[in-house]
């Protein structure tokens, strides 16, 4: 990495004010429940609702919510297919409907009583040596699609739970991990202490590719896995044990259009 590259990253962090931006943020949903179980449910919801603008989201993450009352993972565990329908009928986000929440939910629900929880799902599919946690994260994605796989699937749903072995980016399965993975501190919720914050991947979306490309963190100009990889490898140059303690910074400093 560029000397110059390392101080103008160094420079742009030191100033920036995390707890700030945390209402803008999806996290901050978690952060309003109490319950650990709680909180893993509605950051999975809120990373994999977290495309198109940020007023949108907000929004879509708030009817989510709702729809999952005050205890999510005591509700998810007692609901069957029809009352989770119920629970998400006339769901509404971009792409998103309401049968795709509740085949999430429910998902969530039979990993839960099959792996003990997500986290142990995640480890179970785990290479051990890899240099990150792509083999992990396409168990923890088969294990909750499975129980309610169908012949066809529906492309949106596709696109709001992607599948790591299609090559894509994954960026809010990633930003999922981030906030299981690192912490606790303001933003992130370090729930998942048995996985490494070294072998995260960045959550890459436009704003990361364009700064990592403006900062020479890539060459690469596709949105894949691949470019996400590559601008985590050169983030480790900065901090080897924990590369995405940048991303939250950059991404918001990257919509605000002050990098």
């Amino acid at each position: 990495m560029k000397a110059t590259t390392r101080a103008r990253i160094t420079e742009s962090l030191s100033g920036f004010d995390a707890a700030a931006h945390l209402e803008r943020d999806p996290i901050s949903f978690a952060h309003r429940y109490e319950a650990p179980e709680d909180k893993e449910v509605v950051a999975l919801f809120a990373a994999l609702l977290a495309y198109g603008r940020v007023a949108s989201i907000a929004r879509a993450v708030t009817v989510a919510c709702e729809r999952m009352g005050p205890a999510p993972s005591l509700a998810l565990m007692n609901d069957d297919v029809a009352s989770a329908g119920s629970r998400f009928e006339g769901f509404v986000h971009r792409l998103t409907r309401g049968e795709d929440l509740s085949r999430l939910w429910l998902g969530i629900g039979e990993t839960r009583r099959r792996f003990g929880s997500l986290e142990a799902a995640f480890l179970a599919s785990d290479v051990q040596g890899a240099p990150d946690y792509h083999a992990a994260l396409t168990g923890l994605r088969q294990a909750i699609v499975t129980p309610y796989a169908r012949e066809r699937e529906r492309q949106a749903f596709e696109h709001f739970l992607p599948d790591p072995r299609r090559g894509s980016a994954c960026k809010r399965f990633c930003l999922f991990l981030r906030w299981m993975v690192r912490g606790p501190d303001e933003i992130d919720l370090g729930l998942w202490r048995g996985a490494s914050t070294s072998r995260l991947v960045m959550p890459l979306d436009t704003h990361i590719h364009r700064i990592g490309l403006s900062l020479g963190l890539t060459k690469r100009r596709s949105t894949d896995w691949q470019t996400a990889s590559e601008i985590t490898r050169s983030l480790k140059v900065l901090d080897p044990t924990d590369p995405l303690r940048f991303d939250f910074a950059l991404t918001h400093m990257g919509i605000d259009g002050d990098l």
